[in-house]
């Protein structure tokens, strides 16, 4: 880590399979990055020249329902490795960043879709495959899809299973940018420590929190968003943030505050 910004690396052979335990790796790793009061946000990226493929189907017709079965699916509650992944960002109060430096696809899309921001290499596809594997998608995907991309274009994705080329991706939304693949890591670190330096870990926290539950309707928006400003305007974090606004210099906010932190 420096200057605030995490870098996580999925680095699994072959082409960061999403196995149960890899994805609960990223879990723990991504809780760790939670308990650090100095983590003011986090890029995930990929070895290899691709983020993730998803599961490993090389094991032959019946891999998915052997994966499933070894991971507990029948346990109450069961969630699936990507999902387990995307619930841990979730939860987190500070903000992701996918660097997509090559494909995701399957519980590779699913994971980069739970980031807050996705920025992706010149020639990464993009794909949520399922309905073709006789599947349903995982990892809150049809919730989260919709709101990225649309109704109309997420039920086109979702249903067809097909692979999304980076400019579609870009043009829908789901994509920030698109760079040259040797720019695409430092353009998240880039975009993630102006975040570090020029922003109020509370505010970020409470804004994250509000995006993500974000209901239909914009009155309760609204209503929502006027009780975490009442809280927020009282708190030193405002009185520095103008403060550096109006001395035209880089704030000073206070740390980021974990557990049971005050």
């Amino acid at each position: 880590m420096s200057d605030g910004v995490a870098v996580l690396v999925l680095d699994r052979s072959p082409r960061n399979a999403l196995t149960p335990g890899f994805a609960d790796a990223l879990v723990a790793a991504l809780e760790a990055c939670g308990r650090d009061p100095e983590v003011r946000a986090v890029v995930l990226t990929g070895a290899g020249g691709v983020f993730s493929v998803g599961a490993d189907l090389s094991d032959g017709p019946d891999a998915l329902g052997r994966l499933v079965d070894a991971d507990g699916g029948d346990r109450p509650g069961y969630r699936e490795p990507a999902g387990r992944v995307t619930a841990a960002m979730g939860r987190l109060d500070v903000p992701v960043v996918a660097a997509l430096t090559g494909d995701a696809v399957g519980g590779g899309a699913t994971v980069a879709l739970g980031a807050d921001l996705r920025l992706a290499a010149t020639g990464t596809r993009v794909g949520f495959p399922f309905t073709r594997l006789g599947v349903s998608p995982e990892g809150a995907s049809t919730h989260h899809l919709p709101r990225v991309v649309g109704p109309g274009r997420a039920a086109d994705w979702l249903l067809s299973g097909r692979l999304v080329e980076a400019p579609e991706a870009l043009a829908a939304g789901f994509l920030g940018a698109v760079h040259p693949p040797d720019d695409v890591l430092p353009a998240a670190r880039e975009w993630a420590g102006e975040v570090a330096r020029r922003t109020s870990p509370a505010a970020v926290a409470a804004t994250r929190a509000l995006l993500r539950a974000a209901p239909a309707d914009p009155e309760t928006a609204a209503a929502a968003e006027s009780r975490t400003l009442v809280e927020l305007v009282r708190g030193p974090d405002c009185a520095e943030g103008i403060a550096a606004f109006l001395e035209r210099r880089a704030p000073r906010f206070a740390p980021r505050s974990v557990g049971g932190d005050p």
